[in-house]
């Protein structure tokens, strides 16, 4: 059995406005001809189908297309579940339809913990997935009255390892072997500056540690980081990444799927061999930065290999530049490249020169602005650790509330 694993496909998303459906599509066809030269079984999606809650239509329509087109292919089963990106329920609306066609849908916990167990026979072989949507905290705890923060954090990691531990109490019986799937940020992790990741939890919860997953899971296929890795050096705790790279920071990425293959007949301990698939990129870029002497010949460098290239353009010279946008759009004037960033410290004015955020509003992420304001008030340091906890529960109730229920 083939079983292919990946994540994080954030449909629909953006780069400093640049719109990316040909990418999209790109990518979606390249993977069907992958599954069919390949004879994949199954494909694993682990969260952040798209990028919004509410997607557009250009978004669902290819999401739905390559769906349909999946099930013309060697693909016998998909399983989908929900990451913190996604609203649950505009992926479960057509749950019960899709069900028919074995693409499986877990947008969000249930009543019933069973129907995150999904049992696969093909061709003789069988396995069991563990399809564990995002957990969002209201999923797994209650509030109760005085609690600090600190206890809240355990509870949470708590509920998070006892979601895990209930579903496998619920499949011990069998002998299938046990991937599990989930959306989550596990300590060991790496991210890189500029990720664009929403902060799951914060403090305390970064230390969620594999070893919330047991050894009877033969594969931990995970989603949230855009960077492909193993945990801790385990080859069966893995990462997949984004299959595009999501912001500049993750120019120098290669994009990845992984591949489980079953071992038949099993003559060793591992239940499969597993294998890095690179994804070809489809839309090039790149962070430059230096002095005017620097880009302009990097950017007559990029010209000459005539092929399409977005960029991010950091100015670092120590000379002020009032014309420097005009100086390099002139540049790249009747060429393939193309600006989407231009970052220019002398463009903000004195007094934000000597302060850590010199990044417009929309790259600043909100904790980050409100602990700056913080530090113009006359809060004791408790004070204000105590009210950057308060900012961060409201921030994650905001980004955890679906607005299509």
């Amino acid at each position: 059995m083939k079983i292919l694993h990946t994540s994080d496909w954030h449909i629909g998303s953006t780069l400093y406005g640049k719109r990316r459906y040909d990418e999209y599509q790109q990518f979606l066809t390249w993977l069907i001809n992958y599954i069919n030269d390949n004879s994949i079984d199954v494909l694993l999606i682990a969260g952040d189908i798209f990028d919004t809650a509410l997607p557009s239509n250009t978004a669902q329509k290819m999401y739905y297309q390559f769906l349909w087109n999946l099930t013309q292919s060697s693909c016998k089963h998909i399983v989908i579940t929900g990451g913190n990106h996604d609203s649950a329920t505009f992926l479960n609306a057509p749950k019960e339809l899709l069900k028919s066609l074995n693409i499986h849908i877990i947008g969000a916990v249930t009543e019933n913990i069973e129907d995150e167990i999904i049992n696969l026979n093909i061709n003789n072989e069988k396995i069991t997935i563990l399809a564990v949507p995002y957990l969002r905290e209201r999923d797994l705890r209650q509030y109760e009255l005085g609690e600090n923060y600190e206890d809240r954090n355990k509870k949470i990691i708590t509920g998070i390892e006892n979601h895990y531990q209930q579903l496998l109490n619920l499949v011990q019986a069998n002998e299938n072997p046990i991937i599990a799937m989930g959306h989550l940020f596990v300590a060991g992790s790496k991210t890189q500056n500029e990720d664009g990741e929403r902060e799951l939890y914060i403090g305390s919860l970064a230390q969620i540690g594999s070893n919330i997953f047991s050894e009877k899971i033969a594969y931990v296929a995970l989603g949230h980081i855009h960077s492909a890795q193993k945990i801790n050096n385990q080859e069966n705790i893995r990462y997949s990444g984004s299959p595009l790279a999501m912001s500049f920071a993750e120019h120098k990425q290669n994009k990845k799927m992984i591949l489980l293959e079953t071992i038949t007949p099993k003559h060793t301990n591992s239940v499969f061999n597993i294998s890095e698939i690179n994804i070809p990129t489809f839309q090039n870029i790149l962070k430059i930065k230096g002095d005017i002497e620097f880009l302009t010949n990097k950017i007559h460098e990029l010209k000459q290999n005539n092929s399409s290239i977005w960029l991010e353009i950091e100015y670092t010279g120590k000379n002020k530049i009032l014309n420097l946008k005009e100086t390099i759009f002139s540049l790249i004037e009747n060429s393939n490249v193309e600006v989407l960033k231009l970052k220019n410290p002398y463009n903000y004015p004195d007094f934000l020169t000597n302060n850590a955020i010199i990044q417009n509003l929309e790259e600043t992420k909100p904790i980050t602005i409100f602990e700056e304001k913080l530090k113009d008030t006359s809060f004791t340091d408790e004070q204000k650790n105590s009210l950057i906890h308060c900012f961060n529960e409201i921030l994650q109730q905001v980004q955890d509330s679906d607005i299509n229920e």
